[in-house]
């Protein structure tokens, strides 16, 4: 380009960053044209000019999202750096161009502003077959590293303080470890977890949900007075675009960090967000309204498929963060010496049970860092009954002894059961009986359950039968023993799955029998529970398939942008029938039958399986016994079954003895 062409261009370019902001502007356009024109002059005062009038220019920092701008003028050195070092043709060295630069952030410029020049360049070279010289590169992370450390010391907030944020998240990468050692790690998270989760550039402590909310149509009522919140605009703000990016920074500063009162201040900044998240979600009506609500007057703009991917991704980038906090809990030697581990992990479970209800949308068992942080906090709190105590209280429902009617309240006690599951074998005998019986036996007792209640009701039977499994809870599971088997068997198959009734009378039979301490207090127990299937049995239906509840397939995903997934495929019907499903829960509890009595229950169950006559039933039936006599009995009670098996058991499995 001649030099007269290059004036030409530098004033007209430097004209629109001077003209006033306005709805005309096009802010992209002015950062291509920006970008293109710093990165063809050759000039190194012309370099310095643009440089400093870019950051100062009124079209681009005049606007309502001052982060917004930064974005902007990040895009310009960026993306200047890379078009000028793919051309090394030039009078002005990319060395010398850089340097020009540098010079126009100069004193004039807030030093803030600094960062955005430096990070700029560093993140030009992260995919461009250019490199820069050692000296270049050392001097601008030493400059970058100067100005965000000195912004996270002394301020947690506003403009200067995000924009060094959204400087470092992408520049961080491209550091060397020195210059990442030399980072203010502890600052630094105590300015990026607030930035993400707290502040209006974020997540914004949950207050999206409320503008949501008020942009609700009312059937066919107009809401002009409230303007509709556009989601679309929302997701592409800079923070919440770079969410992932942010999310993996502020847990490498965690764990570079490890220091007690970091991890306190970032449990206690991701715990204001996921309080206030929930109970906005339970305030409003989007938390009743079905996937396929509409919840703008322009779906456009917003709608369902948007809003989840919102509430998903904040819930990803806090489990990031809380994964770095658990690494630490099990490997720092301070924390494990200040004994405040077993704290820092039930902190993260009501962390956890806030964030329930966007958690039971997603598949958990899929999302192997969640199930990570919930499963290592679980075993530390399990190593410290007291606090296995304490955290079942906090999770305990606010009303014990009713089932809320909100669905988010639902969930809640969802959380709870299935987390005491695990908690209940460190709790005591008094706790169980004051705090955890009140809070299961009404889903164990409804008399109907809805769709939204059957995980309850199932997570409720599993918590019993972890109860009943417990060695010191054995005088109070006692007494509540018989009412709960008669409700197992009253559920089935209505409310209760296969599964579930499968496992819950082998669990029966196992903890019942000897020498387990339940079968100390009364001996005939187990034949109890099996002598109530016999008569199940002789009732049940033998012709067509159960119809049993099975659990919900994972709820239908929109696309963000609103559109439908690809179909999934259908699954396989149930094939088993009442009749079946309650032989092969005799089949299962065989296993765990006390010696003595497995020769009669064997014959029993064979008996059932040979007079069996629906041809898929039969051959599953016969294919079930077979593999629990041949590789689910202990050596002693094979002993037992295998001479049983060959001095005429088989004949009676296949149904060909008299």
């Amino acid at each position: 380009m001649t030099s007269n062409g290059s004036a030409h261009l530098l004033t007209s370019i430097l004209q629109s960053l001077q003209a006033p902001a306005g709805r005309n502007t096009n802010i992209r356009t002015l950062v291509n044209n920006s970008a293109v024109t710093l990165s063809r002059l050759t000039n190194p005062l012309n370099v310095s000019l643009l440089t400093t009038q870019s950051l100062a220019a009124p079209a681009i920092w005049n606007t309502p999202s001052p982060l917004s701008a930064s974005q902007a003028v990040f895009d310009i050195f960026r993306l200047s750096t890379q078009e000028r070092a793919r051309e090394s043709n030039r009078a002005l060295s990319l060395n010398e161009w850089i340097e020009a630069v540098i010079n126009g952030a100069d004193a004039r410029v807030p030093r803030w502003k600094h960062a955005l020049v430096s990070s700029g360049i560093l993140a030009a070279f992260e995919a461009n077959d250019a490199r820069l010289p050692f000296t270049t590169r050392t001097n601008l992370e030493a400059h970058l590293l100067e100005v965000v450390n000195f912004h996270f010391e002394f301020s947690t907030s506003g403009i200067e303080t995000h924009a060094c944020i959204l400087a470092i998240s992408n520049a961080y990468r491209l550091l060397t470890e020195d210059s990442r050692y030399m980072l203010n790690y502890p600052a630094l998270t105590g300015a990026i977890l607030p930035a993400m989760f707290l502040s209006p550039e974020g997540y914004q402590t949950g207050d999206f949900l409320r503008q949501i909310d008020r942009s609700i149509p009312m059937g066919k009522q107009k809401m002009a007075v409230v303007p509709s919140f556009s989601l679309k605009d929302f997701l592409a703000r800079p923070f919440i675009t770079n969410m992932g990016a942010l999310a993996k920074l502020a847990a490498t500063s965690m764990t570079s960090s490890g220091e007690p009162e970091t991890i306190n201040g970032a449990l206690s900044v991701l715990a204001t967000y996921s309080r206030s998240l929930v109970s906005i979600w339970r305030e409003t009506g989007i938390s009743t309204l079905p996937d396929d609500a509409t919840i703008s007057h322009d779906p456009a703009q917003t709608n369902t498929g948007q809003l989840w991917h919102v509430l998903k991704s904040s819930l990803f980038s806090a489990v990031v963060v809380l994964e770095g906090i658990v690494r630490i809990l099990l490997q720092s030697h301070q924390v494990a010496r200040n004994n405040e581990v077993h704290v820092f992990a039930s902190q993260i479970l009501c962390i956890l049970r806030d964030f329930y209800f966007i958690t039971h949308r997603t598949n958990p068992a899929a999302f192997g860092t969640y199930m990570f942080v919930y499963h290592a906090c679980v075993d530390i709190v399990m190593s410290n009954p007291a606090q296995s105590e304490s955290l079942a209280a906090q999770l305990a429902p606010i009303q014990a002894g009713t089932i809320p009617t909100h669905p988010t309240d639902i969930l809640r006690d969802l959380y709870f059961l299935n987390t005491l599951e695990y908690l209940v074998i460190s709790c005591s005998p008094r706790f169980c009986t004051t705090i955890v019986s009140p809070s299961l036996t009404p889903y164990l007792t409804c008399p109907s359950i809805t769709s939204i209640l059957r995980e309850p009701f199932e997570s409720a039977h599993s918590l019993m039968l972890a109860m009943v499994g417990c060695p010191q809870l054995v005088e109070s599971s006692f007494k509540i023993l018989p009412g709960y088997i008669e409700s197992v068997f009253a559920a089935y198959p209505l409310f209760l799955s296969t599964r579930q009734f499968r496992l819950a009378i082998a669990s029966l039979v196992k903890f019942t029998s000897p020498p387990t301490a339940l079968s100390g207090i009364q001996r005939d127990l187990p034949d109890v529970v099996l002598e109530m299937l016999c008569a199940r049995i002789e009732a049940a239906d033998a012709r067509y398939p159960v119809k049993a509840y099975k659990p919900p397939p994972p709820p239908v995903e929109a696309t963000p942008d609103g559109s439908a997934p690809a179909a999934a495929e259908p699954q396989p019907e149930e094939e088993f029938t009442e009749r079946d499903v309650c032989i092969l829960s005799m089949l299962d509890a065989l296993p765990f039958m006390e010696e003595a009595a497995l020769m009669r229950w064997l014959d029993i169950a064979a008996g059932y399986v040979g007079k069996t006559t629906r041809g898929d039933s039969r051959e599953a039936l016969r294919g079930r016994f077979w593999d629990v006599i041949s590789g689910e009995l202990d050596v002693g009670r094979s002993q037992l079954a295998i001479p049983w098996w060959s001095e005429g058991g088989r004949e009676v499995v296949l149904g060909i003895s008299g």
